[in-house]
C-alpha cells in the first residue's frame, strides 16, 4: 500500500510484488558463477542490481521478490529498494475451505540497495542465510526465474498459428534447449502468454481487433480486399475478405466456383462461406471467404455483390451450391448469366429421408433413380425415364419429387453438359476446404484469430501448389501407350490433368466403331464402349476440326473423351486440335517464374523472418570458438545501437495504422446465433437414461 510521508513515497511489502522478469530486458546481467553480493558492492543501475541478485538466487536455489521500495518526492525515481527471499513474512491465517499452501516462513535473507548522488546503486545491506532448505536443482520453477524471451515468443506464436498444441510446443522447446530446466519457462507460462496475446487483441473488442488485422494485411499488400457490413448499432453483421493471390487466381481459374455455407468455425456461430475455385493442378483455391450473421437472401446478395466488386466485376461462368432457396434468389439477382448448379450429392443424400416409404417397399428404387440421372444422354431421354420411374413407384403426388423435377435444370447432369464445371458436380471442394481448416480453428476461435489462422492455412495451400508446379515443370509423366495423343498432351497438360486424360487414352482399347455415316462434311460414328457397355454417338467435321460426343466430357471436364479420340483416329487426325486444349489445364497458364518475383516492399513480418534466419546462421558460426563469439557479441551490440539510432531518426511509430473510416467509431462484436450449420448434439441412450432418473428423483 502506498503512503506519503516525509517527502518520500513508500511502497510497503504487505502486497508482495513477485518479479516475473523476462529475458526481453535490455539491461546487462552480471555473470554469477560463484560470486555473491557484499555490502558496498556498486551497480550502474537498479536493473543491474536486480539481475545480479536474481541470477545469484537461481544458482543458490531460491526465489526473490520486492519487499519494499522508496521513491524520491522530487524526482519520483526509486532511491531505496529491498529484494527479499520469497519466503519472507509470516504465514497468514485463511478461512478458505481449501486454502492454498503458504510458502512464508519468516526468512530474513535479503538484499537492500540505495542510489547515491552520482546515480549508482550501492549494496547497503546483505543477509545471506536462509532458515529453510534451498533447491538449486528446482530453481527454474520459481516465478522470478521464469520468462519467455523474444526469440521464444516468435517460435511459440508461429507454432501456435500452424496449429501445434501447447504441450507439443513445450516438448519441442525442451528438445531445442537440451532439457525442460533450460527452457526458462513452464508449459503454463506458454499458455498464459498465448492467452495474454488473445486478451490484448480483444481489449478494444473482437471486431476492432479483426479490423486492425485487415488494415495491417492491406498495408502489407494493397491488393488485399475486405468489406464489413454493419447493422444500425454498429455491430458486425457480415465480413468478407480475399487476399491478393486469390484475386489474381480468379482471373485464370474463376470460370467455375463452388460456394457453401454449412461450416461453423467461431464462437459467434457465424457460418464460414468460402468461394472455391480449381486451379490447373485440380487443387482447390480459396478465392475469397466470408463470415455471415445469417443465411438470408439479403445477406447472400450483399456477399455476392461484394465478392463481384472484389473480382473486378467479372462474374463466374458457373457456380455450384447446395439447394438453398435464399442462395438461389441471390445468385439469380447478382449473376443472372451464370449457370447455377445444385450439389447433386446433397440432393441424393435426402432420398432416404424424403422417400423412406418408397425405399422400404422397393429395394430397386435407387437403381432406377441412378439410371435416370446418370444414363440419360439427352433431355428427352431423361424426361421419359423420369416419368416412367414416377409412374412405376407411384410418386406422382409426392411434393419433393415434384419439386426436383421442376428444378431439374439446376441438378440433372444432362442439362449441364454444355457448361464447363471443371469436373465438379458437388460442393465437395468447399467441404474439403472446411475439413482442411479444422486443423487450425475451433468453435471458440474469435474473429481475429480466425483471420490469422486463415493466413497460415493459405500458406499451406500455396506451398502445395508450388510443389505441384515444380513437379510439372521438372518431371515428365510416364507414357503407358504409343498413342500420339498421349505423347502430345503429356507435354502440355499438368500432371494431374494428364492423369485424367490418360484414363481416356487407355480406354481407347475398349472402344470399337460399330457404324459410320458421312453426310457432306460431317461424319457420324456410333462407338461401342465395352467398359461402360453403351453406345455413344460422335459427330466429326474434319474441315472445321470440330468434334462432339453425346457424353459431353469435353464441355463438362475440359478434355476430350475416348470416343472423340477414336473418331479423330478414324478420320486420320492424330493430334488434339488446339481449340480442344483448354489453357486453364496447361502448364503454361502462368509463367514458370511468376512466384519468384521479388517484392519491391516487404512487410515488417518478412523483414523479421529474414533477419531471424540470418541470426540463426550467426549463432551457429559465432558459437564455434571464443574468438568468433566475442566478435559476434561486439557486432550485435554495435548493430543494435545503429538500428536504434536509425529508427529514432526516422521517428518510426510501430503502432501507427493508416486512417480508415471504420475506425472513426468503435465496432461492436457480432451477436452469437444458432444456424442450420450447428445442429444440436444427439444424446446417447445413457445420457437420456440419466436425465429420466434425475427427473424422477425431483418428482419424488
Amino acid at each position: 500500500m502506498e503512503v506519503d510521508g516525509n517527502g518520500e513515497h513508500v511502497v510497503d511489502g504487505i502486497e508482495e510484488q513477485a518479479f516475473n522478469e523476462t529475458a526481453d530486458n535490455d539491461s546487462c546481467a552480471v555473470e554469477v558463477n560463484d560470486k555473491e553480493p557484499y555490502t558496498g558492492m556498486k551497480f550502474g543501475s537498479q536493473e543491474n542490481a536486480h539481475s545480479f541478485y536474481r541470477d545469484y538466487a537461481k544458482v543458490v536455489g531460491f526465489g526473490i521478490s520486492t519487499k519494499h521500495s522508496r521513491r524520491s518526492k522530487a524526482s519520483r525515481q526509486f532511491i531505496d529498494v529491498t529484494y527479499a527471499c520469497t519466503r519472507y513474512g509470516k504465514q497468514r491465517e485463511s478461512i478458505a475451505q481449501n486454502p492454498r499452501p503458504c510458502l512464508k516462513v519468516e526468512c530474513e535473507a535479503s538484499l537492500r540497495i540505495k542510489r547515491n548522488c552520482d546515480g549508482n546503486w550501492i549494496v547497503h545491506n546483505f543477509i545471506k542465510h536462509h532458515n529453510h532448505e534451498l533447491f538449486p536443482g528446482y530453481a527454474h520453477y520459481f516465478p522470478c526465474h521464469r520468462g519467455i524471451n523474444k526469440a521464444q515468443k516468435h517460435c511459440i506464436e508461429n507454432w501456435q498459428h500452424a496449429g501445434v498444441r501447447t504441450s507439443q510446443i513445450y516438448d519441442a522447446m525442451a528438445k531445442q534447449h537440451g532439457g525442460y530446466e533450460n527452457i526458462g519457462c513452464l508449459e503454463k507460462d506458454i499458455r498464459n502468454h498465448l492467452d495474454k496475446g488473445r486478451r490484448l487483441a480483444l481489449e478494444s473488442g473482437d471486431a476492432n481487433a479483426m479490423l486492425e488485422c485487415f488494415m495491417h494485411m492491406q498495408e502489407e499488400n494493397p491488393k488485399f480486399f475486405y468489406a464489413i457490413d454493419l447493422d444500425d448499432e454498429d455491430r458486425i453483421k457480415n465480413v468478407f475478405w480475399v487476399d491478393a493471390k486469390g484475386r489474381d487466381d480468379y482471373q485464370e481459374f474463376g470460370d467455375v466456383i463452388s460456394f457453401d455455407t454449412t461450416y461453423i468455425t467461431n464462437k459467434y456461430k457465424m457460418p464460414f462461406a468460402p468461394f472455391i475455385g480449381v486451379n490447373n493442378h485440380f487443387q482447390s483455391r480459396l478465392l475469397g471467404c466470408a463470415l455471415l450473421s445469417d443465411e438470408s437472401t439479403h445477406t447472400f446478395t450483399w456477399l455476392m455483390k461484394t465478392w463481384l466488386r472484389a473480382m473486378g466485376g467479372k462474374p463466374p461462368n458457373a457456380i455450384i451450391t447446395d439447394q438453398d432457396r435464399a442462395m438461389k434468389a441471390s445468385i439469380k439477382e447478382v449473376f443472372p448469366n451464370t449457370r447455377h448448379r445444385f450439389c447433386l450429392w446433397h440432393i441424393l443424400r435426402k432420398v432416404p429421408e424424403k422417400l423412406s416409404h418408397v425405399l422400404s417397399k422397393h429395394g430397386d428404387f435407387m437403381i432406377y433413380l441412378n439410371i435416370c440421372i446418370y444414363k440419360s444422354w439427352s433431355k428427352q431421354q431423361f424426361e421419359d425415364s423420369w416419368h416412367e420411374m414416377v409412374e412405376k413407384f407411384q410418386l406422382s403426388k409426392d411434393v419433393w419429387i415434384h419439386s426436383l423435377y421442376e428444378e431439374r435444370e439446376h441438378w440433372v447432369p444432362v442439362y449441364m453438359k454444355d457448361t464447363f464445371f471443371g469436373g465438379m458436380s458437388t460442393t465437395q471442394r468447399s467441404e474439403s476446404i472446411n475439413s482442411f481448416f479444422d486443423k487450425y480453428v475451433c468453435k471458440k476461435t474469435t474473429l481475429r484469430e480466425f483471420v490469422e489462422k486463415y493466413k497460415v492455412a493459405l500458406q499451406d495451400r500455396e506451398e502445395a501448389e508450388m510443389q505441384a508446379d515444380f513437379n510439372t515443370w521438372h518431371k515428365q509423366p510416364v507414357l503407358r501407350t504409343p498413342s500420339p495423343f498421349e505423347k502430345q498432351m503429356s507435354m502440355i497438360y499438368t500432371h494431374e490433368v494428364f492423369k485424367k486424360f490418360q484414363v481416356e487414352i487407355l480406354g481407347l482399347s475398349g472402344c470399337r466403331i460399330v457404324k459410320e455415316h458421312k453426310d457432306n462434311q460431317v461424319t457420324t460414328f456410333k462407338i461401342f464402349d465395352f467398359q461402360k457397355n453403351e453406345e455413344f454417338i460422335v459427330e466429326c467435321d474434319v474441315s472445321k476440326e470440330e468434334i462432339s460426343c453425346i457424353c459431353h466430357l469435353f464441355e463438362y471436364n475440359g478434355y476430350l473423351c475416348r470416343h472423340s479420340l477414336m473418331a479423330l483416329q478414324a478420320v486420320g487426325v492424330f493430334a488434339v486440335p488446339p481449340h480442344y486444349i483448354l489453357r486453364r489445364w496447361t502448364k503454361d497458364v502462368r509463367s514458370k517464374h511468376h512466384k519468384r518475383k521479388k517484392k519491391d516492399v516487404c512487410s515488417s513480418k518478412e523483414r523479421y523472418d529474414h533477419l531471424y534466419e540470418n541470426a540463426i546462421e550467426l549463432l551457429e558460426e559465432g558459437s564455434l570458438s571464443f574468438e568468433s563469439y566475442d566478435f559476434a557479441c561486439h557486432a550485435l551490440e554495435e548493430a543494435l545501437k545503429q538500428c536504434v539510432t536509425i529508427n529514432q531518426s526516422l521517428k518510426i511509430d510501430k503502432e501507427k495504422v493508416s486512417h480508415n473510416n471504420l475506425h472513426e467509431k468503435p465496432l461492436r462484436d457480432p451477436q452469437e446465433k444458432k444456424t442450420k450449420g450447428a445442429p444440436r448434439r444427439i444424446k446417447s441412450g445413457i445420457e437420456k437414461g440419466r436425465k429420466r432418473t434425475s427427473n424422477d428423483k425431483k418428482k419424488k
